[in-house]
C-alpha cells in the first residue's frame, strides 16, 4: 500500500477539478505558457483590488520616488529557449527594448556567476501553522543551512516567525543557526481567527499578515534579486477546512506585496502531518500518537498505511483538500516568477539556478523617464523561440548610494568596532534628537536629525576635532551612510542638522568621537523607526521644539517641475518642508536644556484621512501645558490648527521661560490633540530642562555641567 503516498504535485494536477483553488488563474501553469513572456512583478495595481491600501500605495509612491532621481535603470531578464534552456549568447541585433513606449538602446550582460555579484535577499517565513508542521519546517531548514560548505552564505538570510518576530539579515551560517534554534522554541505558532468570542483571538485580517506584510516591504530598498522563501502552507486543521478557530494566512497572502517591492515567492511544502496523507519530510515521522487507537476504526493519526487499514470517507476529502492547496501554493509561486518542491534541496537549488542565470539589461533614463517614475518596459525578440520575464526593474546610481562618503575602509572598520557598545566620556557629551514626521501621500518621511557635541572636560578643548557618523539599517545589516570628518570649533561646543530621507524600516544611527586615528574619546548611539500608513483616521508628527528660526532661501512649497528635457537639469523633488512653521523655519534643538531667557517655539502637524478631512482645520484643537513636580501647570495654551503648505495641518505657539512661577529645573511640554476621527486624545510629549544664564565668568561647558550636577 505505499503506493498510496501520492506526491503532492500529482495530487495537484489530480484533483485541480475536483477542489478548484480560490486563485485569479483558473489553469495552471505550464512551461510554454504565453503568460510568461515579459510579466513584470512590480505591475501597477487596478482600481478596486485588495493592493490599493495605504501600504501599497506609498510602496509603489516611494518605488517612483527612486526613479525621480536615477540616472540609470536596470531590468533582470530571465530569457530561455522554447526547450527551457537559457541561450549562450545573445546579440544586441536580436532583442528590442522599449521603455514607456519608446525604443531605446540597452546594454546586456550575461548571467553573472563571479564572486562579485549581488548576494540575493532572502526572508524565510514560517506561517502559522499547527505545532507540529512549524517544527517540521525549523528542522528542514535547520538541516539545509547546516550543510552549507562555508561558513559565509550564498544569500543574506532574515527569518519571520509565525509570531511575528524579523531577524535582521545575515549571512553567516552560524548567526542563522542560532536564529532557526530561537524560532524553533515559538510558543504557540499558530494564529486565531477573528472571532471575539474567543480567548486571544486576533482582529480580522490578521496580526500576523500585518507585520508580515511590513516585513516584506523592507527589502524594497534592496537593489539585488529578493526573494521570499515560505516554509509550509498551513496545514489542515483538526476541526476541518472550514474551521472558525485558526488564521489560514499564507504565502498566498503575500503575493499583492511582493509584487509592489519585485519579490519573488518561493514555497517549500517540507512538511505535514496531514489527517490521513503526510507530505514532504513529514512522511518519514512517526509521532508520539502511534499507539492511539483510533475512535472510527481508520487508520491511525501519522502511521504508515497498513494492508489491514479500513476505508474511511474522509480519505478523498483529505486528499483533494491537500491538492487544491498545493495548487494555490503552484500559483502562488507562478505569479511571483518563483518556485514550488516538496524537498528544500530541490527548491533551494531551483532559486539558485533562477538567480544565477539572469541576465542584466542597463538603459539611460531620461528626463522624461525619471517625470514617468517606475517605467514600463518590454523586450521582444526576432527569434520567436526566445521567451523573457522581466523580473525586477530598479533604479541605479540614486542619491542613497552616493550618501556613502569615501572615508577611509581602516578607519571606520576600527571605529566600529570600538563602538559596538556606547563610549562614555568626562571630557564630551554627545545629544542626539530625531523629529518623526508621517510618511503620506507621496512624501519621504524627512527626519531632522539634529546633533551637538560638547566639551565637558577642564579648560578649552582642541582646536580640531574628528567625528565619524553613520546611520545603519538594522534590518538589512547595512550602511547607509558613513562619514568622516575633521573641524575646526570653538573647543566648547558644535551642532549640525541633516534631515534623514529613510524608507521605513528599523536604524541606528551612531556618532564618535575619536583622536583623528580610530581611537574612541566618546561615542552614543539612537535607535530610529520609521513606520509604514496604516488606516487610521488621524496621524500626527512628534512634538518639534527649537529656540530659534533659521533662514530660507526661495520657496519651499509644492513640486519643482523641470523646464527642460535636459539630463543636466535638476530632477523634480517634493519641497514641502516639515520644519516650516508660519514664518518659521525652526531649528530643532538637539540638546533639552533651555536657558530662562529663550524663547520656546513648538509646532506639531496632523493629518487627517480622507474619510474626514471634509472638517475645517479648526475642527481640531491643540492644548500645549508646560508643567513640572512642582509647578503642575506652569503655563497653558490651546490653539486651533490651521493649514500649512498642503503637509497637513499645524498648530503652533511660541512662549517665553521668564515668566513668574517658571523657576530653571526639568519641565514636561505636553501636547494634547482632540477633533474628529479621535477616539481618545492624541498626546505627545518632549522633556526639557530650563537653566540659570550662564554668568560671563563661566564658559558654556562649565555652566552646563554645573546645571547637570
Amino acid at each position: 500500500m505505499r503506493s498510496m503516498r501520492i506526491s503532492i504535485a500529482a495530487m495537484a494536477l489530480l484533483a485541480a477539478d475536483v477542489c478548484a483553488p480560490q486563485s485569479p488563474n483558473a489553469q495552471l501553469p505550464t512551461p510554454d505558457s504565453p503568460s510568461l513572456e515579459n510579466r513584470q512583478l512590480a505591475a501597477p495595481p487596478t482600481a478596486g483590488s485588495s493592493s490599493n491600501t495605504p501600504l501599497y500605495r506609498e510602496l509603489d509612491l516611494l518605488r517612483r520616488g527612486g526613479f525621480f532621481e536615477a540616472p540609470e535603470a536596470r531590468v533582470s531578464l530571465k530569457i530561455v529557449g522554447k526547450d527551457g534552456v537559457p541561450p549562450s549568447r545573445i546579440e544586441t541585433t536580436e532583442y528590442a527594448l522599449i521603455v514607456n513606449g519608446t525604443p531605446r538602446i540597452g546594454r546586456l550582460q550575461a548571467p553573472k556567476k563571479s564572486t562579485d555579484a549581488v548576494s540575493p535577499l532572502v526572508l524565510l517565513v514560517f506561517p502559522p501553522n499547527q505545532p507540529v508542521v512549524h517544527a517540521i519546517g525549523v528542522r528542514e531548514a535547520t538541516k539545509y543551512f547546516a550543510s552549507q560548505p562555508t561558513e559565509v552564505l550564498p544569500w543574506r538570510v532574515g527569518i519571520f516567525d509565525s509570531n511575528g518576530k524579523l531577524t535582521p539579515f545575515t549571512n553567516g551560517r552560524s548567526q542563522l543557526l542560532v536564529n532557526l534554534g530561537f524560532v524553533s522554541h515559538a510558543v504557540e505558532p499558530f494564529q486565531y481567527t477573528g472571532d471575539r468570542s474567543m480567548v486571544g483571538s486576533q482582529p480580522a485580517g490578521g496580526s500576523w499578515l500585518v507585520k508580515a506584510e511590513d516585513a516584506v516591504s523592507l527589502m524594497q530598498r534592496f537593489d539585488g534579486p529578493k526573494v521570499v522563501l515560505a516554509m509550509n502552507p498551513l496545514a489542515e486543521s483538526m476541526y476541518g477546512l472550514n474551521d472558525q478557530m485558526f488564521a489560514h494566512d499564507g504565502p498566498e497572502a503575500l503575493v499583492d506585496v511582493a509584487k509592489h517591492v519585485g519579490a519573488h515567492i518561493y514555497v517549500a511544502n517540507v512538511g505535514g502531518p496531514e489527517a490521513f496523507v503526510p507530505a514532504g519530510g513529514a512522511a518519514e515521522d512517526r509521532p508520539a500518537q502511534m499507539n492511539v487507537p483510533s475512535s472510527n476504526g481508520g487508520p491511525q493519526l501519522g502511521t504508515a498505511p497498513s494492508m489491514h487499514m479500513k476505508f474511511d470517507p474522509r480519505l478523498n476529502n483529505a486528499l483533494a483538500n491537500s491538492a487544491a492547496r498545493t495548487s494555490l501554493m503552484m500559483q502562488t509561486a507562478d505569479s511571483t516568477l518563483g518556485g514550488f518542491a516538496n524537498s528544500l534541496d530541490a527548491l533551494a537549488a531551483q532559486l539558485h539556478r533562477d538567480l544565477d542565470e539572469t541576465y542584466s539589461l542597463n538603459f539611460d533614463m531620461t528626463a522624461a523617464d525619471r517625470d514617468h517614475g517606475v517605467p514600463t518596459v518590454e523586450v521582444k525578440f526576432a527569434d520567436h523561440n526566445l521567451r523573457a520575464s522581466i523580473m525586477e526593474v530598479s533604479p541605479v546610481g540614486t542619491t542613497s548610494e552616493a550618501n556613502r562618503e569615501a572615508v577611509s575602509k581602516v578607519l571606520v572598520d576600527k571605529v566600529r568596532k570600538a563602538t559596538i557598545k556606547p563610549v562614555s566620556s568626562t571630557d564630551f557629551r554627545i545629544t542626539q534628537h530625531v523629529d518623526y514626521f508621517p510618511l503620506r501621500s507621496g512624501l519621504e518621511p524627512l527626519l531632522p536629525m539634529s546633533a551637538l557635541v560638547e566639551w565637558t572636560g577642564v579648560g578649552r578643548g582642541p582646536a580640531r576635532l574628528s567625528v565619524v557618523e553613520s546611520v545603519d539599517d538594522v534590518n538589512l545589516s547595512t550602511p547607509l551612510m558613513e562619514r568622516a570628518a575633521q573641524v575646526r570649533w570653538d573647543g566648547h561646543h558644535v551642532s549640525w542638522e541633516r534631515d534623514g530621507n529613510l524608507h521605513p524600516g528599523q536604524y541606528l544611527w551612531r556618532i564618535a568621537v575619536h583622536d583623528g586615528n580610530g581611537t574612541v574619546f566618546a561615542s552614543a548611539e539612537q535607535k530610529i523607526n520609521v513606520s509604514l500608513p496604516r488606516e487610521t483616521s488621524v496621524e500626527v508628527s512628534s512634538l518639534v521644539i527649537g529656540k530659534s528660526c533659521r533662514e530660507q532661501v526661495g520657496s519651499v512649497d509644492g513640486l519643482r517641475r523641470r523646464t527642460t528635457d535636459n539630463h543636466d537639469d535638476v530632477p523634480p523633488v517634493s519641497q514641502i518642508d516639515p520644519m516650516r512653521a508660519v514664518d518659521c523655519r525652526i531649528k530643532p534643538e538637539a540638546s533639552d536644556r533651555f536657558a530662562s531667557t529663550d524663547r520656546l517655539h513648538a509646532f506639531v502637524r496632523i493629518y487627517p484621512s480622507e474619510k474626514i478631512d471634509k472638517h475645517k482645520p479648526e475642527s481640531w484643537t491643540a492644548k500645549f501645558t508646560l508643567r513640572s513636580r512642582t509647578n503642575p501647570v506652569a503655563t497653558e495654551k490651546e490653539t486651533p490648527f490651521r493649514v500649512d503648505s498642503g503637509s497637513g495641518y499645524l498648530a503652533y505657539i511660541e512662549m517665553s521661560l521668564d515668566t513668574p512661577g517658571m523657576d530653571p529645573g526639568q519641565y514636561t511640554l505636553d501636547v494634547v490633540t482632540r477633533g474628529p476621527g479621535i477616539r481618545k486624545e492624541l498626546k505627545e510629549s518632549r522633556s526639557i530642562s530650563i537653566q540659570q544664564p550662564v554668568s560671563n565668568h563661566e564658559t558654556d561647558a562649565e555652566g552646563a555641567r554645573k546645571a547637570t550636577n
